[in-house]
């Protein structure tokens, strides 16, 4: 039984045992109310002792001592002593007793109550039953309804500390994905490095070598001095190529989002090739998994090249529409549109087939409008972070 609980009860018995006691005092005509304050004064000091007890045997026993004792204040003093005696339900009731020794405890007690009353009327002895089993009844249910709610706070406990072990697992699991990506930056950035010493490096002597060669050449056959400068050019040209990649390829890609960032793929298409893109969001943007993430780079990659390629666009527009349980994306070009493929006369080539088996792996579909302008719609599931919990 919880403090709170504990404390509560302790306060509404010690109530109904004052009360008790001051309107019994105005009601019956007692012989000695000296006497009557000195044992009411005594039942109220078991009931505070059984109280700071700790010990389980000493408190049943403090509690049986309580049942008799209230059921001779009933045969004593009265009727409103009942509710004396009822006030030792609310100690007993919780006590972390074996079901059957509380049943039994219960019907001792009542045996007691019917006993203290035998004299009295019928009507009396049968109100004094039903009130004892409803009361008895009340207190079992709040007994369960507490054990339930300690069950479902240890429950949320469990639950909020595996909650923190998930959390701490996820972020030793981040951690670790980017040390292994640190580890992997640092293992390419060492093999470029020896490209740049076994490949360009030895490009750079070859080129010196041609150059002095070429110095001690011109003055007396300039022909053949003007053909190895064209070499020394094509070698500069190749070596400067052959940098650029690498310089290239040393960027580190600081995460998945930035690798595969649709924003990006349509700049740097813009840049290269002239033509003009442009990206348009709606609805409220949430972070993807990293499968549909690339399955959408990929498609949109697929349906620029071959707008390009194929349909000789000089503008291409991509919408993409965050909706509760999907995302949609429309890629569309001003381009050539061409006939659709005849069922079983003409099939889709390697790229659109790409595309479908990609979508099929993630549960998606792809649609082509094929009515101008031109348009690869790409509809994949998508899930919350909220929804997998």
């Amino acid at each position: 039984m919880s403090i709170t609980l504990s404390s509560s009860l302790s306060v509404i018995r010690y109530s109904i045992i004052i009360l008790s006691a001051f309107i019994s005092m105005y009601i019956y005509p007692y012989d000695n109310y000296g006497k009557f304050t000195l044992v009411m004064l005594l039942f109220l000091s078991l009931t505070v002792l059984e109280r700071s007890l700790h010990n389980l045997s000493a408190k049943r026993l403090i509690l049986c001592v309580e049942v008799i004792f209230s059921a001779w204040l009933c045969t004593t003093y009265g009727h409103l002593m009942l509710f004396v005696s009822l006030s030792t339900l609310l100690s007993y009731a919780f006590l972390p007793a074996v079901s059957l020794l509380r049943l039994m405890a219960f019907g001792i007690h009542l045996v007691l109550l019917n006993l203290a009353f035998q004299h009295e009327q019928p009507l009396w002895i049968i109100c004094t039953n039903l009130i004892f089993l409803l009361l008895s009844i009340l207190l079992s249910l709040l007994r369960h309804a507490t054990g339930d709610r300690k069950e479902i706070i240890h429950l949320y406990d469990e639950l909020r500390k595996k909650h923190y072990e998930l959390d701490e697992t996820r972020k030793r699991l981040v951690e670790f994905n980017h040390q292994v990506e640190v580890a992997a930056q640092s293992s390419e950035r060492q093999r470029i490095a020896r490209q740049l010493h076994d490949d360009i490096g030895h490009r750079l002597i070859r080129v010196k070598m041609m150059m002095e060669a070429a110095i001690q050449i011109m003055p007396t056959d300039a022909p053949r001095g003007y053909d190895m400068m064209l070499q020394i050019r094509d070698q500069v040209s190749d070596s400067m190529d052959n940098m650029r990649n690498t310089v290239k390829r040393m960027h580190p890609i600081t995460s998945l989002k930035d690798e595969y960032a649709i924003d990006r793929l349509l700049e740097n298409i813009g840049r290269e090739t002239g033509i003009h893109t442009s990206l348009t969001i709606e609805g409220t943007p949430f972070p993807l998994y990293p499968s549909i993430q690339i399955v959408l780079y990929k498609n949109a990659q697929e349906a620029l090249t071959n707008a390009l390629r194929h349909g000789q666009a000089t503008s291409i527009e991509v919408l993409l529409d965050y909706q509760d349980n999907e995302i949609r994306m429309s890629v569309s070009n001003n381009g050539i549109v061409g006939e659709p493929p005849a069922q079983g006369k003409r099939q889709l080539g390697m790229g659109m087939s790409g595309m479908q088996e990609r979508i099929q792996l993630v549960g998606g579909s792809v649609d082509i409008r094929w009515a101008y302008p031109f348009t690869v719609v790409t509809r994949l599931p998508v899930y919350k972070s909220s929804e997998i919990i």
